[in-house]
């Protein structure tokens, strides 16, 4: 009689590992091991030991490693915008917004400069650097300093401005207020609450907002149905007075290199303002803020950076200032001479060329210097750099040699000398093809047509 049970049975038609002996498990797993590594090729075990097995699954696996998955990437939670910027939620009649304002105090440095000389800058400082325009004169504190950051630089319909950066002087302090849409469905609000806050400022002050941020803005406050006009607010555009300043010395006039050359400012944790717009689709994609404080800290900076170049640009007003680049020099000329200012603008002229200036700046300025003794009637301060021009390499022996052969023709009534100096200018535009053929031929007509009436001059007499 068979006693055994049902289990023991079972164990004897699909022996488990556990109830095989070990020689048996052992050769189960190296079959196995060698059908994951060789293959096909595992079947060809042919009389091979187990040793020799194993000797060739060793050989294999080093002419072939295999890569290892890589363990899964841990990622971190999505971070909200309340965990990254210290703001609040903002309600109107347009829907909600957010906001975040800082408050620093009138001793903070922004770079070298202080902010407390903002309440020192005199009103007439804006008219001045806006080439002489009277109604800017006005004090900082009806200022209001304007930057944004937007969605793109191409501007039109589908550009909008997700974030404005605002600041102001009030009560001892530096306000900077920060308007954020968390969506599009939140334009409307924040642009409504801009206007709130433009509607108390007399003077806004931008950077290259006379280009691009404020015909933005016009558009997006039209696009929401808004009504909003920016023509009761005078506006400071600093790109254009930063230009004449400081071009001559700085050749690239952005924010960021200006606050770096004038006020000694390296930015800590900055991030790049190309990067700026994917950061924010990136928020409206998946919702996470992180490095959205990025973006709050760089526009930020621009609104105190503007405010410390104001101060900046106001310094090179002051009589008693002299500047240590003798190009600065020269800059002030030109704005001086803009101005309408024409002995501040000589001053600077003659400044520039005593300080040693050299190349086509220090001929610019001899130029200058000539045509304002010349506008006064200092013939003969006017001839000596005339003459040191027309010994140069430059357009500007053009200019000089008309102005000497004027003066012999019409003041001295030397015509053989104002002939020869004809001659010299014209064989000069033969001579330098370098000089661009519409300036040659608008000369050489002019110098022949003279040359031409000198001789009958001197055949007559």
């Amino acid at each position: 009689m068979n006693t055994r049970t049902t289990r023991e049975k079972l164990d004897r038609l699909f022996p488990s590992p556990q109830t095989r002996d070990p020689q048996t498990r052992n050769k189960d797993s190296l079959h196995r091991l060698e059908k994951e590594v060789l293959g096909s090729e595992a079947s060809s075990v042919g009389e091979l030991s187990v040793k020799e097995r194993l000797e060739r699954l060793v050989a294999v696996t080093k002419a072939h490693p295999r890569t290892l998955p890589s363990p899964p990437i841990a990622r971190r939670p999505a971070l909200e915008l309340g965990q990254v910027l210290d703001g609040e939620e903002v309600s109107n009649d347009f829907g909600t917004f957010y906001s975040v304002e800082r408050i620093y105090p009138l001793d903070h440095f922004q770079g070298r400069i202080q902010l407390a000389r903002l309440t020192s800058v005199p009103k007439e400082a804006f008219s001045m650097l806006s080439r002489g325009d009277d109604a800017l004169e006005i004090d900082l504190d009806k200022a209001l300093f304007l930057d944004t950051e937007t969605t793109g630089l191409a501007g039109g319909a589908g550009t909008c401005a997700f974030l404005v950066g605002l600041g102001w002087v009030e009560n001892e302090s530096f306000a900077v207020r920060q308007l954020f849409m968390r969506d599009h469905s939140e334009e409307a609000a924040m642009l409504h609450a801009l206007g709130e806050v433009l509607s108390r400022f007399e003077l806004l002050v931008s950077y290259n907002g006379k280009s691009f941020d404020i015909p933005l803005l016009e558009t997006r406050f039209v696009l929401t149905r808004q009504r909003l006009s920016f023509e009761h607010l005078l506006h400071f555009d600093l790109l254009h007075p930063a230009r004449s300043l400081w071009k001559a010395r700085i050749e690239s006039c952005r924010l960021m290199e200006l606050e770096h050359r004038l006020l000694g400012l390296e930015r800590e944790e900055d991030i790049p303002g190309h990067m700026i717009p994917d950061l924010f689709f990136r928020f409206l994609r998946t919702g996470d803020a992180a490095r959205l404080d990025h973006v709050f800290h760089h526009n930020r900076h621009d609104i105190l950076s503007l405010a410390a170049l104001t101060i900046c640009a106001s310094d090179l007003l002051d009589e008693s200032y002299v500047p240590e680049d003798p190009l600065d020099d020269l800059s002030l000329g030109r704005l001086f001479e803009r101005s309408r200012q024409p002995e501040r603008s000589m001053m600077h002229y003659s400044r520039a060329v005593e300080a040693g200036l050299s190349g086509a700046a220090r001929r610019r300025a001899l130029i200058a210097l000539a045509d304002h003794h010349k506008r006064r009637g200092d013939i003969d301060d006017a001839r000596k750099l005339w003459d040191e021009l027309a010994d140069g390499e430059s357009v500007e022996v053009v200019h000089a040699l008309h102005e000497l052969a004027m003066l012999s023709e019409h003041r001295e009534r030397d015509f053989t000398q104002a002939l020869g100096l004809c001659e010299r200018a014209l064989s000069y535009l033969d001579d330098n093809y370098e000089l661009t053929l519409s300036f040659r031929f608008k000369w050489r007509d002019a110098f022949a047509h003279r040359r031409s009436r000198l001789k009958k001059r001197l055949s007559k007499s």
